[in-house]
């Protein structure tokens, strides 16, 4: 051991040593995990939704206790209030969402012909009609509305096994009830289980996930309303059609940072190429604004200095939480990276202030 202390090069050797023989032990009786790996793939995604919901309408319950004193009837409007808005979603805005699919869908193969009879005189012009020429549009027009009907009777699959699961139908309403009624007492139940030199921590840790938690859901949301009303009403005076599709398209998609903005516009642009040069141009004017009042005047007022990241790291991270997990991972890895950063300054605080404190011995 006092070697060790001693030399770091070779107590970093031991530690890397002794990681690489542990992660290779485990990675043979992977076995052992697969309950635990059950449990956790059944509780997250009620868990997700829970903490998702609960965020985006924490600020209306909020402002319910200010008027209303009982704290039980607050929970029961707010949790009338939320599923009044499920419902209205499915019964009123996503009908409409599929039937301006199914139009673009439709409009797909006039689309490609248009745009390629506007580029007249171009190389492109030549290599796209021709290309398009070689294509029976009939053909084309089947495969992708088989390729969406196979999509979607994924979806309607997928969906059918949540609405059989009791477990997540039930579980979901019963975690935002306690959630509303009983969230702000997690930090006292927390410390209660823990050492008391740990309780400063412990309720640190609880207030850097809700600062985090609730600054990003509820700020990224107006966020994305703001893009998603900008881009409806810019598509409208423009005449593109299928607006409400292509500005929902926007407003979604701008969760992703840096290139959410760009996947968005493309179906809308794509539109206005269709029809003139003039229409495209002005569309990419009026996205940049959007994205401009976006960067510079709506973000800094919702999002708080809490969840500024350098834009290199937030590239990375969207790169490795792509890769490695899909667009839910491109969408969850901003929020997970502040509230483990917050965490662990936390952390440090924790253990700087603990080595000021005066040690008092009997």
């Amino acid at each position: 051991m006092t070697f060790l202390k001693r030399s770091k090069l070779f107590a970093t050797l031991v530690l890397l040593s002794l990681t690489g023989i542990t992660i290779f032990i485990f990675s043979k009786i992977t076995f052992i995990f697969r309950p635990l790996e059950a449990i956790m793939a059944s509780i997250f995604l009620p868990i997700l939704i829970s903490v998702f919901l609960f965020y985006i309408f924490l600020p209306i319950y909020n402002q319910l206790l200010k008027y209303i004193k009982s704290r039980t009837l607050a929970v029961t409007l707010m949790m009338s209030l939320i599923l009044l808005t499920i419902y209205l979603i499915i019964q009123v805005v996503l009908p409409i969402i599929i039937l301006e699919i199914s139009r673009f869908i439709g409009q797909i193969p006039q689309i490609l012909y248009v745009l390629a009879g506007n580029l007249d005189g171009s190389l492109l012009e030549e290599h796209l009609l021709t290309f398009i020429d070689t294509l029976e549009l009939n053909q084309l027009t089947r495969f992708v509305l088989q390729f969406v009907s196979g999509a979607t009777s994924s979806l309607v699959n997928v969906f059918e096994i949540v609405s059989r699961s009791a477990i997540i139908l039930f579980t979901i309403p019963l975690l935002l009830i306690y959630m509303f009624k009983d969230g702000d007492k997690i930090p006292a139940t927390l410390t209660r289980y823990m050492p008391k030199k740990f309780h400063q921590l412990v309720r640190d840790w609880c207030h850097d996930f809700h600062l985090a938690a609730s600054t990003y859901i509820s700020g990224k949301l107006l966020v994305c309303m703001y893009v998603g009303v900008g881009s409806y009403l810019v598509f409208k005076v423009l005449g593109l059609p299928n607006a409400l599709l292509l500005a929902l398209i926007c407003g979604l998609m701008d969760i992703i940072p840096y290139f959410g903005p760009f996947i968005g516009a493309a179906p809308a642009l794509l539109y206005a190429l269709s029809q003139d040069v003039k229409t495209a141009l002005l569309l990419v004017a009026f996205i940049t604004l959007i994205q401009f009042g976006e960067s510079y005047l709506v973000s800094p007022l919702v999002m708080n200095k809490m969840i500024h990241i350098h834009p290199i790291a937030t590239v990375f991270l969207l790169l490795v939480a792509g890769n490695l997990f899909g667009l839910l991972g491109m969408i969850l890895v901003l929020p997970t990276y502040t509230i483990i950063r917050e965490m662990i300054r936390s952390f440090i605080r924790f253990k700087k202030n603990e080595g000021t404190m005066p040690k008092f011995t009997e």
